[in-house]
């Protein structure tokens, strides 16, 4: 998340979650877990292109802003929802 100063990009993540079922604290992303760092390096770079505004998945997806995707953890995978949310 990028706004007023805030850069958690560079910091696998953390604090960037924007919704759970869970409790915050133990989901990635949220306060105080950040991304492994395996899957953060497979998804940073989408979620460094959706952070400048860019498609994530044009024409792949049916929604440019939407991508699904893993880790390349192959024993482990992980399944990971990105999406980009425009806002004023």
């Amino acid at each position: 998340m990028r706004d007023e100063g805030r850069d958690d990009y560079w910091h696998l993540g953390l604090n960037t979650l924007v919704k759970t079922n869970g409790n915050p604290d133990t989901v990635a992303g949220g306060p105080k877990m950040p991304f492994c760092s395996e899957l953060w390096d497979a998804i940073s770079r989408y979620i460094y292109a959706g952070l400048q505004g860019g498609s994530i998945m044009e024409g792949w997806m049916a929604q440019e802003n939407t991508m699904i995707t893993c880790c390349n953890d192959g024993t482990r995978p992980v399944i990971v929802k990105i999406e980009r949310i425009d806002y004023e």
